[in-house]
């Protein structure tokens, strides 16, 4: 309407003088002028005795003829006003947006289809993937297929297939843990079986006394390996969040130290302590204790007579870094990535269970920390270094 009124005149006196602009009927448009004073001029089509609004715009108005949408244009010499019925505007409304509302309606469904179209495809292989799951056995660790995977879930079958790899290694450990805990008990009660034997055929007392000193020593052998074997089930059970304490570590440090003095002095080897630790961690006493026991145990079985064992530790960031150095013969390269696995031995000559560093390392980890193993630049020992994580207190009381 409000082209109209800008295309069909430029004053009122031009409307009053021009003929009947070329209107549709079907539109229901009246074009009116009014002179200054306000009398009407000229309406096309003529009849209509609408009312002039007053300013310049877009109004609605009622008039004994119905309801009217209108634009008025306020002139220096009048008003022109074109206006038409609210009723057919409505009606040229629906028209125009019932070609939309047919393709929105046809939309809907076939929207719907493709939808589900794509919705089963992407799904397939997740139900695909479902099967393979449900029908694996319990202790299968096989890869997931990742063939006509859609690139949205390959993500999650690629970590699903990492985290079976990771599964497939720690059984594979466990297996191996138990074959060699086995192999280990089973020596020492095949000799308990063949030393009993000796006994019953025994002719003399000192025959039975060494027969049962060898036994002794055997069960005693037994009875190390089965606590070391518990105390390594336990290390590697996850901590509960409630079960750490606010622990020292110098004092857990200086009671292992007290522990293993007797077995020091009975191989003459002096054991020292340069700097102990100031730090605070979260752990269980029984933990630390046994975690620096273990380290000094070892390092003074493999320490020949006469040599030295120095504790020392220093603080780094948020880290207590305790080193413990012997004058061993130190471990050969090979041996030192794989040393702190169940039943591996620095060397084999030496009595032990190779049950310690497995020990200790896992305590490590347990709280947090990490173990490290590295021979002196001239090889006449070797270093190990446990790295623990400090409580925000950064001093024991």
């Amino acid at each position: 309407m409000r082209e109209i009124a800008f295309n069909v005149v430029s004053s009122v006196d031009d409307l009053a003088q021009m003929p009947a602009p070329p209107l549709e009927s079907d539109d229901m448009i009246v074009v009116q002028s009014w002179d200054a004073d306000g009398r009407l001029l000229k309406s096309f089509p003529p009849g209509f005795d609408l009312p002039r609004q007053a300013a310049t715009g877009f109004a609605n108005f009622g008039a004994p003829s119905g309801q009217w949408r209108s634009y008025t244009w306020v002139l220096d010499d009048g008003t022109v006003q074109v206006s038409q019925r609210a009723s057919v505007r409505q009606e040229l409304a629906l028209m125009a947006a019932l070609p939309a509302i047919i393709i929105v309606l046809f939309l809907i469904p076939v929207s719907a289809l493709l939808v589900r179209w794509l919705v089963g495809r992407i799904l397939t292989p997740v139900d695909a993937l479902t099967s393979q799951l449900m029908a694996r056995k319990p202790d299968s660790t096989r890869q997931l297929a990742t063939s006509d995977v859609p690139s949205e879930i390959a993500p999650l079958i690629q970590a699903m297939n990492k985290a079976l790899e990771r599964l497939a290694e720690l059984l594979a450990s466990q297996q191996r843990f138990v074959s060699n805990a086995a192999h280990q008990l089973r020596t020492p009660l095949t000799a308990l079986r063949i030393q009993a034997g000796t006994l019953r055929h025994a002719s003399n007392g000192e025959a039975t006394t060494e027969i049962l000193d060898d036994m002794d020593l055997a069960l005693r052998k037994m009875s190390t390996l089965t606590n070391q074997l518990l105390t390594l089930a336990r290390a590697e059970t996850p901590v509960s969040i409630e079960a750490p304490q606010r622990v020292g570590l110098a004092d857990a440090l200086q009671e292992a130290m007290r522990g293993v003095a007797p077995l020091a002095e009975s191989k003459s080897i002096r054991l020292d302590s340069i700097a102990l630790p100031t730090g605070v961690v979260h752990a269980e006493r029984q933990d630390l204790v046994a975690m620096f026991s273990n380290l000094l145990d070892n390092a003074i079985r493999y320490t020949p007579p006469g040599g030295q064992i120095t504790v020392s530790a220093r603080r780094a960031k948020e880290q207590e870094q305790i080193e413990i150095a012997d004058t061993g013969p130190g471990i050969s390269n090979e041996l030192l990535e794989r040393v702190c696995d169940p039943f591996v031995r620095g060397d084999h000559e030496q009595e032990g269970t190779g049950l310690g560093l497995s020990i200790v390392k896992a305590l490590a980890a347990r709280m947090g920390g990490r173990i490290s193993l590295q021979n002196k630049p001239d090889r006449c020992g070797l270093v190990v270094r446990i790295e623990l994580p400090l409580r925000p207190e950064t001093h024991a009381p």
